[in-house]
């Protein structure tokens, strides 16, 4: 502390160096606080980021789940490859089939079902699409390509199946069309709507090849591509 001559006032002198020091320090304070605040903007901009991503991630795991469950338990989408069910189901159809209703009932004459091919060879459980002719235990007698079934019990009387469905009468020539399948207690007999031009159990019959339950995945309900129609 100095007294000024003529006033005769105490002057508080501040060194230059004290004064340079409380301003850095009142920067660094400053610069402190504001790089605080901007880590933090930094910081929560990245956790949503990765609030978002995880979000995402979790909708494509619900989703390919859903979709794995839906395709391996409850229904197969499957693509027309041949005209064997013309014209019921024409190449390039796209149809969906259910298999829920085989987990409870057995399938029924007159059902089109997907089923896994039971011949040997490079078609072996490859997906198969035909319709239900014949049932466990019956006997099916296919005479110039009509069709007559006699009944598992052994009492009931024969009867011809009237088959609307046909895109043309079957050939009465061929050997497959004059023939009496007898099935076993787990053996279902299919053909194709398109007689003349089906691969089916007239074929795979005779070498022993059967379409049994446990082959049949699910039963066709309706195509949804080209054109939406339900299947009977």
């Amino acid at each position: 502390m100095l007294k000024d001559s003529e006033k005769g006032e105490r002057i508080t002198l501040v060194s230059e160096r004290d004064w340079d020091f409380e301003e850095f320090a009142a920067r660094e304070r400053e610069a402190m606080h504001g790089g605080s605040s901007g880590n933090k903007k930094k910081d929560n901009k990245k956790s949503k980021v990765r609030t978002v991503l995880l979000d995402y991630v979790k909708i494509i795991l619900i989703a390919a789940l859903i979709a794995f469950v839906l395709l391996r338990f409850v229904i197969i989408n499957a693509k027309v490859p041949s005209a064997s069910m013309y014209p019921t189901l024409k190449v390039g159809d796209r149809m969906i089939g259910l298999r829920v209703p085989y987990y409870f009932t057995d399938p029924e004459r007159g059902d089109i079902v997907i089923f896994k091919c039971p011949e040997e060879g490079g078609n072996y459980n490859k997906l198969y699409v035909k319709r239900i002719i014949g049932l466990p235990g019956e006997t099916v007698t296919i005479r110039a390509g009509q069709v007559w079934i006699t009944p598992a019990d052994g009492e009931s009387a024969v009867f011809h199946l009237e088959e609307a469905y046909l895109s043309e009468a079957p050939n009465p020539n061929l050997s497959v069309n004059n023939y009496e399948y007898k099935l076993a207690e787990d053996e279902y007999f299919v053909m194709g709507d398109n007689r003349n031009n089906s691969t089916d159990s007239r074929f795979w019959w005779a070498n022993g090849y059967k379409v049994t339950k446990d082959r049949i995945k699910a039963k066709a309900v309706f195509k949804y591509y080209k054109g939406f129609e339900v299947l009977e």
